[in-house]
């Protein structure tokens, strides 16, 4: 739907009145055929003369230093307001798919992040509720973990180096038909036909880390030589108790933090029943590297 080519609106994925009593069809007609419509009118319009007027949204939004001051809003609110609602129509569907499924990784990364999936829900509401005026709250991943944000206006998370999984619109074209003034109402409804399989789809295909060269690099673990991605659990556990024994001493005074690092490896291995640190998620790999100095803070891979 967001291919190379002048922007159109996209076709619903489901009939207009697919998603009542939640959101009605006139609703949907309104939000989906006037304002998307006009977002796609201005973004061609915006991009015009620019030299990518052909150009994946996605690029546009990650490149928005690059283009002219006196083009940057309106390329930013109407190629945003392009992107993030044709994300919020595939994100719905009728009856929902009420949650992820609950031994998947989309799940697994919830729990992490939020607990559970009820307070991954409410997270989400009260983002969607602290959004002062017109904007979005984004279920996104950057990378390591999945967390909430919100954004402003037609701003997108693509813009902050984030990869959006889930928003909900929280302007009040979105609701004020169905809900009048009742942003809260609204957010309920709005839960109850989220179609997680595809906020699920979205999350494998995130970008990730590039971890081969951390897996590769050596380690001394439990006074052993070995590759990082090779190092088992109790190898983690065991290498930390041994360096917690060495810290406060004089020059080791900062083992301590060392120890803690692995300690957490270990703590992630088992939650995830990766038998080697190469089973982990690669975020999780590149986040464990650096705490442990295997690839120090803003140096690049070599």
């Amino acid at each position: 739907m967001m291919c190379a080519m002048a922007y159109t609106v996209p076709e619903l994925p489901y009939p207009y009145e697919a998603l009542e009593p939640h959101i009605s069809a006139d609703t949907m007609r309104f939000h989906h055929d006037k304002h998307h419509q006009a977002y796609v009118d201005k973004a061609n319009a915006a991009l015009d003369g620019t030299g990518l007027e052909d150009a994946d949204p996605r690029d546009v939004l990650s490149r928005l230093t690059e283009y002219p001051p006196d083009k940057r809003d309106a390329v930013t609110n109407n190629v945003g307001g392009h992107y993030n609602h044709t994300l919020f129509w595939e994100s719905m569907t009728p009856g929902g798919a009420t949650q992820p499924a609950r031994d998947g990784k989309l799940a697994g990364a919830i729990r992490e992040t939020f607990g559970s999936f009820a307070g991954c829900k409410e997270t989400i509401k009260e983002a969607a509720l602290s959004q002062f005026g017109s904007g979005w709250a984004w279920l996104v991943s950057d990378g390591y973990r999945v967390l909430i944000v919100t954004t402003s206006n037609q701003d997108c998370p693509i813009s902050d180096d984030l990869e959006p999984l889930l928003g909900i619109d929280v302007w009040e074209h979105a609701y004020y038909l169905d809900y009048e003034h009742r942003r809260p109402d609204y957010i309920d409804a709005w839960l109850k036909v989220v179609n997680w399989d595809v906020v699920e789809q979205r999350y494998a295909a995130a970008p990730v880390p590039e971890v081969a060269d951390i897996l590769q690099r050596l380690v001394t673990v439990c006074s052993v030589e070995r590759r990082f991605g090779e190092v088992t659990m109790d190898e983690a556990r065991q290498h930390s108790t041994e360096l917690k024994a060495l810290a406060g001493w004089g020059p080791m005074a900062k083992v301590g933090a060392i120890a803690r690092g692995w300690s957490d490896l270990a703590v992630n291995m088992q939650k995830r029943k990766a038998a080697t640190v190469a089973d982990l998620d690669p975020g999780i790999v590149e986040k464990a590297a650096i705490e442990l100095w295997i690839v120090p803070p803003n140096r690049s891979m070599v």
